[in-house]
């Protein structure tokens, strides 16, 4: 026996399914709004808020293609809806096809000259497209039609960009003080105040990126309390790392200020470097997936900056005591061989899934022009992007270890059998 809801005429089953799915959007059950609004799609495949509002629930799923494919039917439906392109602009924006973004976001300001969202959402684009100036002056039209915290964070992101750092700040402290809950703008405020020397107040915002959806899974459920930077005497304390590699490498130097306070240090940290730090004196160290002993407290690394009133007169000193095993160290200079010229290790890109990897990697070709054969170049990168090995493979001077970087102690081994180490970033 059917049930009454396919009983109905294809109509009325479309328009049942519509307003459920709606009422699952609403409730943020994204997963089964998304289902509903399929079905009736398939019911009446001209129903254009079906589409679109399966295109904006795609988006919010973080399945942009999925979301590109309902908006473009949308659009075809009703070219003149400022609302489909300023989503299928975000769209392409997450799937990195940054001028089809940009051609929507044009669109949807000419449709809706009067939406603060539609320019708000094409600042952000020119930010990344590396447009600062045309940027600021989209968040200044949507400030002009409402004063919301979102263009005011934008617009200190741009001004950073442009080194107006002071602004910045002002722009950031605007954003936290109409949206004193937004995790991104007081993140962004600790930034910049770390940038201008305010390290009391920089530290102390700092800690809000502890609130963002990555973060919350590192901590969630720890069977210890959070140390405060008392005397932990006798006491076991977790430190762990929680962003790249490079900053569980600067900010290892705070170890031995914990040690000073009393404590067993557990150190956890990102599987490739667990070798390399393993002879820090007194520390036991584990990777991300090992299980660790019981411990009574544990901190961030990260977080160690605020605890000790970090300020550019108290910095630590990095570590000196790497461990690079005699073994590695000769095995690697048994494949340089003996030297004849000098030697210059590069590394020009970096994680490919970094929030700003745009703003620090270069391609290779923008190198190669100045490596000359009186050098003698080794790659200290194991993995090489598609686009940079055609590139890379013209210049055969140019040495390359690839899959032999087994993790970072033979990284580390390399960059000792450097002159010179040239590097965008740690």
């Amino acid at each position: 026996m059917k049930s009454a809801l396919f009983a109905q005429p294809a109509a009325q089953q479309a328009e049942t399914l519509f307003q459920q799915a709606m009422a699952q959007h609403q409730q943020g059950l994204l997963t089964e709004a998304l289902h509903n609004y399929l079905k009736v799609t398939q019911l009446q495949p001209r129903h254009f808020n079906a589409l679109n509002l399966g295109g904006v629930v795609a988006l919010q799923m973080g399945q942009a293609q999925q979301a590109v494919d309902l908006l473009n039917k949308a659009a075809k439906i009703e070219r003149e809806h400022a609302g489909v392109y300023l989503n299928r602009g975000t769209a392409y924006q997450q799937l990195g096809e940054l001028d089809l973004a940009l051609i929507n976001f044009n669109k949807a300001v000419s449709l809706a000259p009067d939406n603060g969202k539609a320019y708000a959402n094409r600042g952000t684009l020119l930010t990344q497209m590396q447009r600062p100036e045309e940027a600021l002056a989209d968040f200044d039209r949507a400030l002009a039609i409402q004063d919301d915290h979102v263009p005011h964070n934008s617009r200190g992101l741009a001004l950073g960009e442009l080194q107006r750092h002071e602004e910045g700040l002002h722009a950031f402290e605007r954003a936290v003080a109409l949206a004193p809950d937004s995790v991104d703008a007081h993140w962004n405020l600790g930034m910049a105040l770390l940038r201008l020397g305010q390290f009391e107040r920089g530290w102390l915002e700092s800690e809000w990126r502890l609130q963002r959806p990555a973060h919350i899974g590192l901590w969630a459920e720890q069977p210890a309390p959070r140390w405060q930077g008392d005397a932990i005497e006798g006491r076991t304390i977790l430190l762990r790392h929680e962003q790249g590699l490079g900053d569980t490498i600067q900010f290892v130097r705070y170890v031995p200020l914990v040690q000073a306070r009393g404590g067993r240090v557990l150190l956890q940290v990102q599987a490739p470097l667990k070798t390399l730090l393993s002879d820090l004196p007194g520390v036991a160290v584990f990777a991300t997936d090992e299980p660790v002993p019981a411990f009574d407290c544990y901190c961030p690394l990260l977080s160690l900056p605020r605890l000790f009133q970090t300020d550019l007169g108290s910095m630590p000193a990095p570590v000196s005591k790497l461990l690079i095993p005699e073994a590695t160290q000769a095995h690697w200079q048994t494949l340089l061989g003996e030297r004849q010229r000098p030697r210059v290790g590069l590394a020009w890109s970096g994680n490919t899934a970094h929030v700003d990897d745009a703003k620090r990697s270069l391609a290779f070709a923008q190198l190669a022009t100045v490596l000359g054969s009186d050098i003698d170049w080794v790659v200290l990168q194991k993995d090489i992007r598609s686009a940079d090995q055609t590139a890379l493979a013209q210049h055969p001077h140019v040495r390359h270890f690839g899959a032999q970087l087994n993790d970072f102690t033979d990284t580390a081994a390399l960059c000792n059998l450097m002159d010179v180490v040239v590097s965008v970033d740690t």
